[in-house]
């Protein structure tokens, strides 16, 4: 059995990236195990409730529309090669990822975390939805077979509330600044979107030390 902890955020481009990239790794070694868990990560911690407008949040955040233009081309590049086909013109509220933090954490309850994150990354990156709106996290929950996923639970559910808050903090005491962020067997650290080739040779080492152990 390999552990992988992913440290990611929801509203990442470059940790939608990241998981596929470690997708194809993992499915390169799929006659092994692996126990993956996902951490809450906010790259933008103070962003309102209801996010902002996306084209002021980028300009601001990287001091002008040609500025990240030209970062945002890059990470389509990247997406490209990857399999994914970012679609961000469809994209016009910056969320605020901690309700979708929370939905990930309620799914890892029913073993669905991987398959809830991957299609957090699609609502928002592919169909252009907002993923901090309850609405339409219930949604992607009951599509999904996520039970009981309510408003009542984002208010109740003190332990979840609780659990990504801790997370996030961990993180940063860790020294985390970025994301994606993936610890192997509590022992190898990935930091950020690397080629499957870098998890492989990860798994390998993993692998070999189970043998001698």
């Amino acid at each position: 059995m390999i552990k992988i902890d992913i440290i990611s955020d929801a509203v990442c481009p470059w940790c939608f990236i990241g998981k596929k990239r470690l997708d194809k790794a993992l499915n390169t070694y799929k006659n092994y195990k692996f126990n993956i868990n996902w951490h809450a990560f906010q790259l933008n911690p103070t962003m309102p409730t209801n996010g902002m407008d996306r084209k002021l949040y980028l300009n601001t955040k990287f001091g002008g529309e040609n500025r990240a233009e030209d970062i945002y081309k890059q990470i389509e590049l990247a997406g490209l090669s990857t399999g994914i086909e970012f679609n961000f013109k469809q994209i016009t509220i910056m969320p605020n990822s901690f309700y979708a933090h929370m939905l990930i954490e309620y799914s890892k309850e029913q073993n669905l975390q991987n398959k809830i994150t991957e299609k957090l990354f699609t609502a928002f990156f592919l169909d252009g939805k907002n993923i901090g709106d309850i609405e339409v996290l219930m949604e992607i929950a009951e599509k999904n077979n996520i039970n009981n996923f309510t408003k009542e639970t984002l208010n109740q559910r003190k332990d979840i509330i609780e659990n990504v808050k801790l997370s996030d903090e961990r993180s940063r005491n860790k020294g985390v600044s970025g994301v994606p962020f993936f610890i192997v067997n509590d022992n190898y650290a990935v930091s950020g979107a690397q080629e499957s080739e870098v998890f492989e040779k990860i798994f390998e080492t993993c692998l070999l030390e189970n043998k001698i152990n």
